[in-house]
């Protein structure tokens, strides 16, 4: 073992001969952005402990809510992708521990007569050394696209309860407007008659009873724009409960619910960390960076410490084998590749903090225009 010392000196020495490559520039968050008009506060500290909605609505909504948006496909699916980077995280970590294999065989040779048995077993150590990083860099990029999967998946439930709410207020709207307009319209229908009545007894002229009449028609031309507000909401709720237009929609008939006005202040640099959306993209440029490192690192050489046991016997005859390795490898020329996947790791990198930035100053307006 100690003569492999000198080689692996000398990879290392070769290793840093490659060319660096600078990291791009990390996003410039301003802290004192302001909004234009100062929002109000309401026990903020109570409200940080709850989703949203259970802040914005009556707590009878709660429960049909997160019923209808747990069974949307899409959510489902951004679970699981979440769960996927989970293990994924797993995996890298599990790659910078030591793995053991176990082998075992039974061999029976006859040769002119004569029979031979052998059997083995053998035990086979690896501990990968991250002596380069590049590991414990990847490690570090997984749990960040975890995080991000994770957030990504908060973001769309937070999406759907929204769609949700909106949707049962536009159906519940529906509903009272087309109350409103067939008492409207009885009520037209009435006055017309009584207008025709008094046609009749030349108490009112032509030009009463046609004005009443078109109020009428207008009144009545207004019903199927009501039908179809009150389809389109039932049939987003439909969407989101991952049901076909042939089934019943969880659209509940009831006065429109009081959503309260007054949310918990925020501050722009708050969002960074309020806000899911925000989250993953945060932990994304996060990943971007380790990825970045990693593929420079990968350019530095690598080691891996083995051991072997292994115990034989043939024909009666026990041997034992017991050796242990130190491997370095180290690459001197590969046509450009591992500098091409810096370059695009570096690319991505850029990318992601730029689009890290835009994300934020989006947020950023949307609250300010609210």
């Amino acid at each position: 073992m100690l003569r492999r010392i000198p080689f692996v000196v000398c990879a290392m020495m070769l290793g840093g001969c490659f060319p660096g490559m600078e990291r791009p520039e990390r996003p410039t968050i301003r802290p004192q952005a302001d909004f234009s008009a100062p929002l109000a506060l309401r026990d903020a500290e109570a409200e940080r402990l709850l989703t949203w909605w259970r802040s914005a609505v009556p707590a009878s909504i709660w429960a049909p809510l997160e019923q209808v948006v747990a069974a949307d496909p899409s959510l489902r699916a951004a679970r699981a992708e979440s769960a996927a980077a989970q293990a994924r995280w797993r995996q890298a970590a599990a790659d910078t521990g030591p793995s053991l294999s176990l082998a075992a065989d039974a061999d029976v040779r006859r040769l002119s007569g004569d029979r031979s048995d052998s059997q083995s077993v053998g035990v086979d150590g690896v501990l990968p050394i991250d002596a380069n990083g590049a590991l414990g860099l990847r490690v570090d990029a997984a749990r960040n696209l975890w995080i991000a999967a994770n957030a990504d998946a908060r973001q769309l439930e937070s999406d759907l309860a929204r769609d949700y709410l909106i949707a049962q207020l536009d159906g519940a709207e529906a509903n009272e407007r087309l109350a409103l307009l067939q008492s409207q319209i009885e009520l037209a229908e009435t006055l017309l008659r009584l207008i025709e009545l008094r046609f009749t007894q030349g108490l009112a002229s032509i030009v009463d009873v046609l004005q009443q009449r078109d109020q009428v028609a207008s009144l009545r031309q207004e019903l199927p724009l009501a039908r179809i507000d009150r389809q389109r909401a039932a049939n987003r709720l439909r969407r989101i409960s991952a049901r076909t237009p042939d089934q019943p929609s969880p659209l509940v008939v009831e006065p429109l619910p009081e959503v309260k006005g007054v949310f918990t202040s925020v501050e722009p640099i708050e969002l960074l960390t309020r806000r899911a959306a925000l989250r993953a993209s945060g932990a994304r440029l996060e990943a971007s960076d380790a990825r970045f490192a990693a593929a420079l690192a990968d350019r530095w050489p690598t080691l891996r410490l083995s051991a072997t046991g292994l115990s034989r016997a043939l024909s009666g005859d026990v041997t034992t084998l017991l050796a242990g390795a130190l491997d370095a490898a180290v690459t001197l020329f590969d046509s450009g590749s591992l500098e091409a996947v810096a370059a695009e790791r570096r690319a991505q990198l850029g990318a992601a903090g730029q689009q890290y930035l835009a994300d934020w100053r989006d947020a950023v307006i949307e609250v300010d225009d609210l």
